[in-house]
């Protein structure tokens, strides 16, 4: 019966634009645990059996939270707007950014390839927390790494992204999504998966990571990754999500 449940969850039809990128995470996955040199057969089995159980659990809270994350891997699947304007909708409330870090450094021969930079080409990394203001959820960690002459200068100052010969703007809590939403900016989508989360709480065990690519017009102006908690995937099931779906 659990079998069964599992297999109707995965043909839902809110959870079919995340399979693509739910498969392609468990078969990465697996292979990972086949080749781990520290794990026997049996462990190897178990391991491989908990992963499955991530992708189609059976009835539980486990199932709740695995289902949860899902429904915000098939919304990140397809989002093409700001991924903070979606967290803030998922969690019903405004979202800020905690920065970690914020730098200039040079980019390496994936990113310049991806962000369609010439060889040595360099860009500016920043890194934090995404926390909802009033309940004080963190709904994500999250990094970017922006190409500051692709944007305008109202842009760069929101993000706190000094211009050439300029003095570093004072520190900002503003989102990349939030600086860039107004502007026109399109995501585009570069996959999402479902992430074991170690966290004893009952539904708490499953969150999302993802990446993107973000565009103003033809041009690439950052690329951009979140590890979604389990906790804003939870907040999540509570509507929003199932609805969108």
């Amino acid at each position: 019966m659990y079998m069964e449940e599992s297999l109707a969850w995965l043909r839902a039809p809110e959870t079919e634009p995340a399979l693509s990128d739910l498969l392609c995470g468990l078969i990465r996955d697996i292979r990972l645990i086949l080749v781990h040199a520290d794990l026997g057969t049996v462990a190897k089995l178990g391991a491989i059996s908990e992963t499955v159980d991530q992708l189609a659990p059976p009835p539980g809270p486990k199932a709740n939270g695995a289902q949860a994350a899902a429904s915000v891997v098939a919304l990140l699947a397809r989002n093409t707007g700001p991924a903070t304007i979606l967290f803030e909708e998922l969690a019903g409330e405004e979202i800020r950014i905690e920065l970690t870090g914020c730098a200039d450094r040079p980019l390496t021969t994936a990113e310049c390839r991806d962000l369609r930079l010439g060889p040595g080409s360099r860009g500016h990394e920043r890194t934090g927390t995404l926390r909802t203001v009033n309940s004080g959820l963190v709904a994500a960690e999250v990094s970017s790494l922006v190409v500051p002459g692709r944007l305008p200068a109202s842009a760069r100052t929101a993000l706190g992204i000094p211009g050439p010969d300029e003095p570093a703007p004072p520190p900002t809590d503003v989102p990349l999504g939030k600086a860039l939403v107004g502007l026109g900016v399109r995501r585009e989508p570069l996959g999402a998966r479902l992430v074991h989360d170690d966290s004893p709480r009952p539904g708490g065990r499953v969150s999302v990571t993802s990446s993107a690519r973000m565009w103003l017009a033809d041009l690439p102006v950052a690329l951009a990754s979140e590890q979604v908690t389990a906790e804003l995937c939870q907040r999540a099931a509570g509507g929003y999500a199932t609805d969108r779906a």
